[in-house]
């Protein structure tokens, strides 16, 4: 097996084939400004990538997001074996097209679940995924509910790694979202292959962009997305690089926090181990809050922009890891 290593990316994006204002080779060549190693493009209803290929500095994975009224659904890796208008009609109908697109070989990711625009419409906690994308495009309060639902799943079992996409049409408001946010994917190689299978296991976090702040969470030899046999004394290895002042370092065991602590400084690298205190999962956020008149004005915009109803802001993410779990 070779070894693995950390490769980021854009998991979703948009051209002119559908609502975006960029053609492929020009998303393309901004992706590489940007430093990315990998991109899906994943154009409404539409097939823009034909084939998954290498261009010599950029891995770009074919993708669709099937969208409809009810709910959107990135597909990876694989063409969506079926011809738009697709029939999405009710929760049954979306689990046939992911059923089918699953058959065909492709990673299936639900998208922006609980956007106070367009998550949802029913209950997806039995619709199958490899993926969530719990971060959608920049921070704001819905995605800090697509956390806590996919949280749950964790807490319940249920194995679903969480992605972050940035979801580009266009720059807003004078801001450049493209790999905002980006995700790291700890792979053997950047071919389709190897980011897809990764993705599947989990073996991801996600930062707010390519040059933002970055968290390895190890056990002894094992990374994020392993499991780990349970045993007394176990500790976890936390690294986080780029760390800003005033942003919070959390730990969770489960659903109990380990460790917990705001930093006035920032620094290049902060490094600690925690004790594995039960059996489960380990995973680790790096939050931020905003105060005073910035945080009345981010609401104002959040609600203007974003269309979400939320009437508070929370703490929102800089980083988070998908868990090491410990059986």
């Amino acid at each position: 097996m070779s070894e693995r290593k950390w490769f980021k990316g854009d998991t979703h994006l948009h051209t002119i084939n559908s609502d975006g204002v960029l053609t492929k080779g020009q998303l393309v060549e901004r992706c590489k400004q940007q430093g990315l190693d990998f991109i899906m493009i994943t154009d409404h209803n539409f097939n823009s990538v034909k084939e998954s290929y290498y261009d010599g500095e950029l891995l770009i994975i074919q993708g669709q997001e099937v969208t409809g009224e009810n709910g959107h659904v990135n597909i990876w890796g694989a063409k969506v074996p079926a011809e738009p208008p697709y029939d999405l009609s009710s929760k049954e109908a979306y689990k046939k097209i992911i059923e089918a697109c699953k058959n065909a070989g492709a990673t299936v990711s639900l998208n922006h679940p609980f956007c106070s625009k367009c998550g949802f419409r029913f209950d997806i906690d039995d619709v199958y995924c490899d993926c969530v994308e719990v971060w959608n495009t920049v921070q704001h309060t819905d995605n800090m509910v697509n956390r806590d639902w996919w949280v749950k799943q964790l807490l319940n079992g249920r194995r679903i790694s969480a992605i972050g996409g940035s979801d580009y049409h266009r720059n807003y408001a004078g801001l450049d979202i493209l790999a905002h946010p980006t995700t790291y994917v700890y792979a053997e190689e950047c071919t389709p292959k190897a980011i897809l299978a990764a993705m599947r296991e989990g073996r991801c976090f996600v930062s707010n962009s390519p040059k933002s702040t970055r968290i390895e969470l190890t056990c002894g030899n094992a990374a994020i997305g392993d499991s780990v046999p349970f045993k007394e004394g176990l500790e976890v290895e936390i690294k986080i690089f780029r760390l800003l002042p005033m942003h919070t370092v959390t730990v969770y065991n489960n659903d109990k926090i380990i460790f917990n602590k705001k930093y006035d400084r920032g620094t290049e690298l902060l490094a600690f181990n925690c004790p594995v205190e039960q059996k489960g999962f380990i995973r680790v956020e790096v939050t931020y809050e905003f105060k005073g008149p910035l945080k009345k004005v981010y609401g104002v915009a959040e609600k203007k922009f974003l269309n979400s109803n939320k009437n508070f802001l929370p703490p929102f993410i800089r980083a988070f890891t998908n868990p090491i779990w410990f059986e």
